[in-house]
C-alpha cells in the first residue's frame, strides 16, 4: 500500500515537471495566493480609574493578539480572504495547561469584482469596515479583539468616486422562542478629487428587535437614522477636517433627536521634521430630561473612539463638548505627539460615559455641573520596519467638578508599551 502511494506521488510530480510551460503559467495565473499576519503585544498599566486614591485599584495587564490571514485571488475577479485571530491577556487562564478558547475567525469573506458593470463589486461574510475618521463605523483596531461585521457590501467605484451599500447583522439571538437582535444598514459615498482630499456623505440606520423600557417606563425597540457629511482637505501647510451628523428615529420607544459634529484644523511646517500644530472641537448632544419620553443623547453607532477623545478612553462621541489642541513631530522614523483635551458634558443631567458606553458618572438632577475634567496624552512611535513598530504612551486625567461629585476627585494615570510586527 505504501509503495502504491509512493508511485502515485512520483507520477504526480513527474506530471507537474513535464507539463508544458504555458499550461503551468496559465494555472498559476488562475489562483494567486498571499499570506499575511500580525503579532501585537501591549503591556498596559492604569491607576486610580475610580478617581479615588483611597481605594487601591491599580491594574497591570499584558495584551497579546496574533492574526494570520490567507488571501486567494481567482482570475482577478474573485477574492477570498480568511483571517484567524488569537486574542488573550497573559495569565488569564486558570493554569498553564488550561485552554480558554481565545482563537476565533476575525475575517472570512468572498469578494466578487466587476459584476456585469465595470467598478461594481460585492463582498459577503465577516469583514472589517472603516469609514472616514471612524467616528461612527470603525474596526476598533486598538482593542485586543478588534471589530468585524457579519454582513454584505455592494461597492460601485467610478474613477475618484465610490459609493457603498452595506448591511450587517449585529446580533441575532433566540429568546423565549422569538428571534431578537440588531442590524446595521447604510449608504456611504466618497469623492477624492485629489491627493489628501476626501468629501463624503452618508445615511446610516440601526434597528433592533429588543424591547427595552424607555424614559416613560413603557418598553420599545430602537430605530436610529443618521444623516451626515464629512470634508477633509489640505491647502499647502493648512489642513482641516469637519464632520457633522443629525440623528432621528426612536430609541427604546422614545423619540430620538440628536446631533453631533467634530472639527480639526492643522498647520504643518519645517518639512525636514514635519512639525504640525493642531486644534479642534468635538460636540455631541446629551439627554436633557430622562422622564420626558424624548431621547437627545447621540447614538455613537460602532466607532473607533480611542484616538479621538483622549487615549485613556474616558470619553466617547456622546454628551460631550471638548476643545483640544496638540503638537506632533515626525523626524525620520520617529513620531512624537503631545495632545491636551478639556471635557464638558453637553447636558448636565445626562450621563458621562466612556469610549465603550459604560456610565462613569450620572447626576439626573443636573446639580454637579458639566465640567468633567482635563486630559494630557504623550505618545511616541518608532517605525522600525515597514510593518514593525514600537509605541509608548503616557496619559493623565484630572477630574473636574462633575467627575468629583459623581465619581472622585483624584487624578488617574495610564501608560502602555506596544510592539507590533506584521508581514
Amino acid at each position: 500500500m505504501r509503495l502504491q502511494r509512493s508511485a502515485v506521488a512520483m507520477a504526480m510530480l513527474a506530471g507537474s515537471l513535464f507539463r508544458p510551460a504555458g499550461a503551468q503559467e496559465n494555472e498559476e495565473k488562475k489562483v494567486q495566493w498571499k499570506l499575511s499576519g500580525e503579532v501585537r503585544i501591549r503591556p498596559e498599566w492604569r491607576n486610580n480609574q475610580d478617581l479615588n486614591s483611597q481605594v487601591d485599584d491599580q491594574t497591570s495587564e499584558v495584551f497579546m493578539r496574533f492574526r494570520l490571514g490567507v488571501e486567494a485571488t481567482i482570475k482577478e475577479d474573485f477574492r477570498v480572504f480568511i483571517q484567524a485571530q488569537d486574542s488573550r491577556v497573559w495569565g488569564e487562564e486558570t493554569s498553564t495547561i488550561s485552554n480558554e478558547q481565545n482563537l476565533d475567525l476575525h475575517q472570512g469573506y468572498l469578494e466578487v469584482k466587476d459584476l456585469g458593470v465595470k467598478g461594481l463589486s460585492f463582498s459577503v461574510g465577516r469583514q472589517e469596515w472603516t469609514y472616514g475618521d471612524q467616528r461612527l463605523i470603525g474596526n476598533l483596531n486598538w482593542s485586543n479583539v478588534g471589530r468585524s461585521f457579519d454582513g454584505a457590501r455592494v461597492r460601485w467605484q467610478l474613477g475618484k468616486f465610490t459609493s457603498d451599500l452595506l448591511w450587517a447583522e449585529i446580533t441575532n439571538r433566540l429568546v423565549a422562542g422569538a428571534t431578537t437582535g440588531a442590524d446595521l444598514l447604510g449608504v456611504y459615498t466618497q469623492s477624492r478629487p485629489r491627493a489628501g482630499a476626501e468629501y463624503e456623505g452618508y445615511l446610516l440606520g440601526y434597528a433592533n428587535r429588543i424591547e427595552a423600557p424607555g424614559e416613560t417606563g413603557a418598553p420599545g425597540s430602537s430605530h436610529v437614522y443618521g444623516l451626515g457629511a464629512r470634508a477633509k482637505d489640505r491647502f499647502g501647510g493648512f489642513d482641516f477636517t469637519l464632520e457633522a451628523v443629525v440623528e432621528r428615529g426612536d430609541f427604546n420607544g422614545d423619540d430620538l433627536r440628536a446631533e453631533a459634529f467634530g472639527t480639526i484644523l492643522g498647520w504643518t511646517w519645517w518639512s525636514a521634521t514635519k512639525t504640525r500644530a493642531f486644534g479642534g472641537y468635538d460636540y455631541a448632544t446629551g439627554d436633557h430630561d430622562n422622564t420626558d419620553g424624548e431621547q437627545n443623547q447621540f447614538f455613537n453607532f460602532f466607532p473607533t473612539n480611542h484616538p479621538l477623545y483622549g487615549y485613556m478612553d474616558y470619553e466617547g462621541w456622546r454628551n460631550i463638548k471638548s476643545p483640544y489642541a496638540g503638537v506632533s513631530l515626525i523626524h525620520g522614523r520617529h513620531f512624537y505627539q503631545v495632545k491636551g483635551h478639556h471635557f464638558d458634558l453637553q447636558s448636565a443631567s445626562g450621563p458621562w460615559q466612556d469610549a465603550g458606553g459604560a456610565i462613569l458618572g450620572f447626576d439626573p438632577a443636573g446639580n454637579s455641573g458639566t465640567d468633567v475634567g482635563n486630559e494630557v496624552d504623550l505618545s511616541y512611535r518608532f517605525d522600525w520596519r515597514e510593518k514593525a513598530k514600537v509605541e509608548v504612551g503616557l496619559s493623565r486625567f484630572w477630574p473636574g467638578q462633575f467627575a468629583e461629585n459623581t465619581r472622585g476627585g483624584d487624578a488617574s494615570d495610564w501608560g502602555y508599551i506596544q510592539l507590533t510586527w506584521g508581514f
